[in-house]
């Protein structure tokens, strides 16, 4: 083979190893980052992790105290750390987030200033039983930057110990806080190391408020010392309840975890008593979970407590409510829980339930989900009891089960579980054809085209305010699956969610992943949907234009005016009474076209309407036209 030939082959091979297809390229907007990562192969363009895809891992030790009269907490955590990157580590990044409560701090909403403090306070950090100089510490934001004394190579495991002390949020605040003098919902308690990934290195960008988390997966063993009076719920599984319960709760506590009707664990008269726990000044609460990114926990000394079960599938699965006495509808959650799990694990997506336990914690402030925990308002209705039970538990799924970067693609979870919580919600209140999913698409039809609100689905979760980041991160892209729904049809469009979680399951998809699977479910090159609708400014707005009469058919223009593929529906209304509905699918307009000729049969038209309420649609003002 001569020089030239041996060049050129060598061109081939480094185009087809490292680069992307150009296909590719020129769908999409790529980001460095995120195109260095394909090129890397640790992504794949079929939707698949790459050949080289990592994730490093971070095990928690910890044993902390929680004091409720100063709601002070005091801890010290042993991190086992894989380092499963090609990179070696000299700094490490750790997310404080009661440092979002610190005087100076940037944020994205008011706080009150009674949850003003003087921040976290690191008492010590070693590695590998090397204490870090604290001279070199660094803190940004919510970020804490250790330069570590002992450097983390490639396939290295690493020991980290971290000491610190920091006051919990005296008020309710977004996502958790104290819900009265006595009852506590305690969330991102612990120093959390940031994920190191493929795409960003080190995501370290911090928490203001807004945009929520991204975590590395890992195994908890977690012990709390609390007063005797308390009983405490948590992400993880108690090992020592015989060891801090009186025979009759640890009894009630069985019973509830095998039971398909809901069991009073605690009731009014049992909290008068007091003789719940057994007797001590304090209880230590030996926890466990395997595989989840986060771990909260919550402490009451007068919430009532329900317990049921349910079989989803094979696995029996126990599921709790904790909530105060005068509460008006949380009495409802166990039940709706039991028929969520089951219908998730059981109807759709039909993937296993996560977690080994699921508890519903009376707060405040709409829902916040958690690793085998909810924390969820008090609703007045019914019907927004179920609807926010049911989406908060389907976070055991994304961001949980598959572990999406919600501080970068927030829109990825929020929007899947919006549509599959949806479906559980409909399941449960007898809607069988879905009409639930118009309240999105009213939504949708406020704030679409708005030059504030209205940007592109792919911006950065974290660099959004609340109203953009409410209408793109849930309305959005909840809207545009639905229309994918409704081409894909129902069974491939759950096909492509369970593909995508059986691909991404315990790992850390990108919002490329998602697109390149629901490809192949569909057996379709998807990018003419998905560039529009998650990439570009536009918005869902179909309009009829110009009418023709034929010798032998009529045609109407359809004009695209917002931009987006949306489907249509035409409904034609004859002088003589009769009518006809032309359907037809999103993908007409495919190749970018900005409008479409309908033909007709010929006859004298009365009314001509296009789409219904399920269709979104920015203005319905030209959809209408009678003759």
């Amino acid at each position: 083979m001569n020089n030239l030939s041996l060049a050129l082959l060598f061109l081939t091979l480094l185009f087809t190893s490292n680069s992307l297809p150009a296909q590719l390229l020129n769908e999409f907007y790529w980001p460095l980052e995120v195109k260095t990562a394909y090129e890397n192969h640790t992504r794949s363009p079929d939707g698949n992790p790459g050949k080289n895809y990592f994730q490093n891992q971070a095990d928690y030790s910890i044993q902390a105290e929680f004091f409720p009269d100063t709601k002070m907490l005091n801890g010290v955590e042993t991190i086992t750390y894989k380092n499963n990157s090609p990179d070696t580590l000299s700094n490490l990044y750790f997310n404080l987030f009661q440092n979002l409560y610190k005087k100076g701090i940037t944020r994205d909403a008011d706080v009150d200033a009674i949850n003003i403090h003087d921040g976290v306070k690191i008492k010590r950090v070693s590695v590998n039983g090397i204490l870090a100089d604290s001279n070199l510490y660094r803190f940004y934001n919510t970020i804490f930057v250790v330069h570590s004394p002992v450097k983390l190579t490639p396939s290295s495991n690493s020991t980290i110990e971290i000491e610190w002390t920091e006051k919990m949020p005296v008020t309710d605040v977004k996502r958790q806080g104290t819900y009265d003098s006595s009852s506590f919902f305690i969330a991102y308690w612990y120093p959390k190391i940031c994920v190191f990934d493929d795409v960003e290195g080190w995501n370290a960008v911090g928490h203001k408020g807004t945009a929520e988390f991204y975590s590395d997966f890992g195994n908890f063993d977690v012990e709390i010392t609390a007063p005797a009076n308390y009983l405490l719920w948590s992400s993880g599984n108690l090992q020592n309840a015989d060891e801090i319960f009186t025979k009759k709760f640890a009894e009630r506590i069985k019973q509830a975890a095998q039971s398909d009707t809901v069991v009073q664990i605690v009731n009014e008269a049992d909290r008068k008593e007091n003789q719940i726990t057994k007797p001590s000044e304090k209880h230590l609460w030996k926890l466990n979970s395997e595989n989840q990114t986060d771990f909260a926990f919550a402490l009451s000394d007068c919430y009532l407590w329900d317990g049921a079960s349910v079989l989803a599938g094979s696995v029996r699965i126990p599921v709790n409510s904790v909530y105060q006495a005068n509460a008006k509808n949380f009495k409802l959650v166990t039940r709706i829980s039991q028929l969520t799990v089951d219908f998730y694990a059981t109807q759709l997506p039909a993937i296993p339930f996560p977690y080994k336990q699921l508890t519903a914690f009376h707060g405040r402030r709409g829902g916040m989900e958690f690793p085998g925990m909810i924390n969820d308002d008090d609703f007045s209705s019914d019907m927004e009891t179920g609807f926010v039970t049911t989406h908060e538990i389907g976070h055991a799924y994304f961001p949980f089960n598959v572990g999406i970067n919600e501080q970068k693609y927030g829109w990825m979870d929020e929007a899947l579980v919006t549509f599959i919580g949806l479906e559980a919600f409909a399941d449960q209140i007898g809607d069988t054809n879905f009409m639930i999913f118009g309240e999105v698409i009213k939504s949708y039809q406020e704030k679409a085209g708005s030059q504030t609100i209205d940007i592109p689905v792919m911006m950065a979760s974290y660099e959004l305010s609340d109203q953009p980041a409410g209408f793109t991160t849930y309305i959005k892209p909840a809207t545009a699956l639905y229309l994918l729904y409704n081409y894909l049809g129902k069974e491939k469009f759950y096909q492509a969610i369970r593909l995508f979680t059986d691909r991404w399951k315990g790992k850390h998809p990108i919002p490329y992943d998602l697109f390149f699977t629901f490809n192949e479910a569909a057996d379709e090159d998807l990018a003419w949907f998905w560039k529009p609708w998650f990439f570009e400014f536009g918005y869902s707005d179909l309009a009829i234009g110009e009418i023709k009469k034929g010798k032998n058919a009529n045609i109407i223009t359809i004009e695209n005016k917002g931009g987006y593929p949306v489907p249509l529906i035409l409904t034609i209304k004859y002088m003589d009474g009769t009518k006809e509905v032309i359907k037809k699918k999103m993908d007409i307009w495919k190749t970018g076209i900005k409008s479409y000729d309908v033909g007709v049969p010929e006859g004298d038209i009365e009314e001509i309407i296009l789409n219904n309420a399920m269709i979104p649609e920015c203005s319905n003002d030209n959809n209408r036209i009678r003759l």
